[in-house]
């Protein structure tokens, strides 16, 4: 095993017993991968009962295999989720993993964000989670400090924006997989003017603000290319950034000119931001998020709207 040798770490709960590929399967001690199963052993339920009594929650396998892996696990994720049943951690972990590893896909090579089948499919589950638990506390915490600032904030924009949908409009469930697909792919437009939007750096350091000012209308134009994403999305997408009271772009939208599925993702873009981490800003507290939000609401967003995404995100 050559100490060149890169690992991408997979849930416990996406290694099937029996039906997941004969790759390579380590864990990681001390900083060293030990390998547990070789390729050519399959791993079975008494791996898997093995592993849970010793608290081991993830396997790495190497880069090389990743793609693989990732595939049967999105593939398979109905079955995952099934297996996971009650427990919360398990279901948490297999959702985060194939819907991070998506994102990191689309934001490498954003031709695949034109498979709307895909998106919609992986944004059902999270749907269906959240009308199930109310809560995306755990799918949060399961994200990680190690994930790319666009993956993790596209997740928290999708994820919170079904959570706020769900308990201000119950009655609309109907929209709710196409808010959280908006709120996946509200960026992709920065992986089409960026040259890697994964590394940190590039992220925060674009030549100037008018070239960021840029993405809402690319990733609108590019998702609209292929007609397999609805108004909802494409509209969210291009308008996240118009603010209520005027001054916003692309459009310079004011009021009810932005339709309330973009107002609700756009409110959610900013109180996202300013909770992560970033490497020119400390991350905002929860309470301090809300104030700066507050102390904006008379030129960006609906006072209305402000205090029932409040209420919904503290309930």
């Amino acid at each position: 095993m050559g100490s060149y040798e890169i690992y991408e770490p997979v849930a416990l709960a996406c290694v099937l017993p029996d039906l997941f590929p004969r790759v390579a399967l380590y864990t990681k001690a001390d900083g060293r991968y030990v390998l547990y199963k070789e390729e050519s052993l399959q791993f079975t339920e008494f791996d898997r009962d093995r592993l849970l009594n010793s608290k081991t929650s993830t396997l790495y396998v190497r880069a090389g295999d990743f793609e693989e892996v990732s595939n049967f696990a999105e593939e398979n994720l109905t079955e995952i989720l099934k297996q996971c049943d009650e427990d919360q951690p398990a279901k948490c972990a297999a959702l985060t993993q194939t819907t991070t590893t998506y994102l990191k896909n689309i934001f490498a090579d954003p031709e695949k964000a034109q498979d709307a089948e895909r998106c919609k499919k992986l944004t059902g589950h999270l749907a269906h989670y959240i009308s199930e638990s109310r809560s995306i506390t755990d799918l949060i915490q399961t994200l990680g400090s190690t994930s790319p600032f666009a993956i993790k904030h596209s997740m928290q924009v999708a994820v919170m924006s079904m959570l706020v949908w769900s308990k201000l409009f119950p009655e609309k469930t109907e929209e709710l997989v196409d808010i959280g697909v908006a709120g996946l792919l509200h960026d992709i437009g920065m992986s089409l003017i960026l040259q890697d939007v994964l590394e940190e750096k590039d992220y925060w350091t674009t030549p100037s603000l008018e070239e960021i000012r840029r993405h809402p209308f690319e990733g609108y134009v590019f998702l609209r290319k292929n007609g397999y994403y609805n108004e909802l999305v494409l509209d969210a997408v291009r308008h996240h950034h118009e603010r209520y009271f005027g001054g916003g772009y692309p459009g310079g939208l004011k009021g009810d000119e932005i339709k309330l599925t973009t107002q609700i993702v756009g409110l959610t873009d900013m109180y996202c931001t300013l909770t992560a981490e970033r490497p020119a800003r400390k991350a905002s507290t929860q309470d301090e998020a809300f104030k700066i939000i507050g102390d904006e609401t008379h030129k960006c967003f609906s006072t209305i709207l402000y205090y029932a995404f409040q209420a919904a995100i503290k309930q």
